[in-house]
């Protein structure tokens, strides 16, 4: 009855997956044979594969894959394609379609022989790919880590919310990675303390996004303020764009705790929609809120009918890739979110809003004290959100010298050339052209 219950499990990927995952004795014992096939007969393609942030396209690893498609090279990129993302590629031959989640096994079989062709593997995030990749040959192929962002927060084995099992996982599957791209010094210690890796696989190389390419995959692609409202379904035709503000609110997500919220805005102290609404329209402001691209909050809140007109829903499932519309947004409020690092330098607004910041503390631990991490202003309540967006240049100027700070500490290198960088340094580790 055991071995027939096993059976039916593995009929299921996801049950094959979480059973595996579950048995470290049996991933070896199903790994072995799929190793040695890897070694003695998979013949390598000189290809480069790509996978974004939570399997969108998006991040650094797009910024890199459009920077290999400009650039004559020995090898060829692939990016790995959700079905959500195919108007963005067009006819583009240069990529793979991910099987579904509820795809049959022939699907991932495919997914994990195309992995194994390829001589280079570009993901975003330490447990991307990870199933797929433990059960082939790591030395056949170089696995490349280019982070979607700079986090704020502990990370891996020195991170306080992870259990030992967990934390087992993070000291053995990064030594996988043959190069891990970071912007600093700073960062680079950080990420080999809490990945458990020599710091020598960890270059400073600078963030790929802030390198633009202007290659349209798909004739459709058109990055602009109105194609973002197009995108979210928004009516602008009567909206003179030029005289509107347009303000982000983007909080990480709370992967400690469950909430329950509809506009993601509760959390502020004598929060009122109808009167928050009022005053954006009175100042001619609209307010985005994007939650997290994993968070549930992000699932609740797709329909922009549940908000009023200047209070703007911008769900990830819609717009995987925010920070292609970041240029277009004069103020950013997060939390414990490293989405302002990038644009310590620049005139953007910065705010923040730490309502749970004590049990992230706690739960997670930050990385720097919060007069160093959080250069803006802190805001609890509705009032003082309304207060600091009437008065943002005169409160950004109290704020100029920690932002400096902050800035010469996570970002060495300046300028672009980030993309350039990582394929060389890709094409020395393996002696490619």
């Amino acid at each position: 009855m055991r071995f027939i219950k096993l059976v039916r499990k593995l009929l299921g990927i996801k049950s094959l997956v979480k059973t595996i995952n579950s048995n470290r004795s049996l991933l070896l014992v199903l790994s072995f044979p799929i190793k040695i096939i890897d070694i003695l007969f998979v013949r390598p393609k000189n290809e480069i594969l790509f996978y974004g942030y939570n399997g969108r396209y998006n991040g650094n690893s797009s910024s890199l894959y459009r920077y290999c498609l400009s650039k004559k090279n020995q090898l060829r990129p692939i990016w790995l394609l959700d079905k959500q993302d195919l108007n963005q590629f067009g006819n583009s031959k240069n990529c793979f379609l991910l099987p579904c989640k509820n795809s049959n096994i022939l699907d991932h079989i495919k997914l994990l022989l195309k992995i194994a062709h390829a001589r280079v593997v570009v993901v975003a995030s330490v447990g991307d790919l990870r199933f797929y990749c433990s059960l082939l040959y790591s030395k056949k192929r170089i696995e490349v880590l280019l982070f979607h962002g700079i986090t704020v927060k502990a990370m891996g084995v020195m991170a306080k919310h992870l259990t030992k099992k967990q934390k087992n996982i993070w000291r053995t599957h990064p030594s996988r990675f043959d190069l891990i791209s970071v912007s600093s010094s700073v960062e680079k210690y950080w990420v080999s303390s809490g990945f458990n890796i020599n710091p020598d696989k960890v270059q400073i190389l600078g963030m790929q996004r802030n390198d633009k390419f202007n290659i349209n995959l798909s004739k459709n692609e058109n990055l602009t303020i109105d194609s973002l409202f197009s995108q979210l379904g928004i009516d602008r035709n009567n909206i003179d764009i030029a005289k509107f503000s347009c303000v982000l609110y983007a909080p990480t997500h709370r992967d400690h705790s469950s909430t329950q919220q509809i506009t993601m805005l509760e959390n502020i102290d004598k929060y009122n929609i109808k009167t928050l609404n009022e005053f954006l329209k009175s100042e001619n402001i609209f307010l985005f809120l994007r939650e997290h691209a994993i968070s549930d909050v992000n699932n609740l809140n797709n329909d922009n009918q549940l908000l009023e007109s200047n209070i703007i829903n911008c769900s990830a499932s819609i717009i995987p890739s925010i920070e292609n519309y970041l240029q277009y947004f004069d103020t950013i409020i997060t939390d414990y979110s490293g989405i302002y690092l990038e644009y310590l330098s620049s005139k953007k607004s910065l705010a923040f809003a730490l309502f749970d910041i004590d049990d992230q503390k706690r739960n997670r631990g930050l990385i720097l004290p919060d007069e160093i991490l959080f250069p803006g202003y802190v805001f609890s309540s509705q009032q003082e959100l309304i207060y600091y967006l009437k008065n943002r240049p005169a409160i950004d100027k109290d704020y100029q010298a920690q932002r400096s700070f902050l800035n010469s500490l996570l970002f060495e290198k300046g300028g672009g050339g980030a993309c350039k960088r990582t394929l060389l340094e890709i094409n020395k580790i393996g002696g490619f052209s």
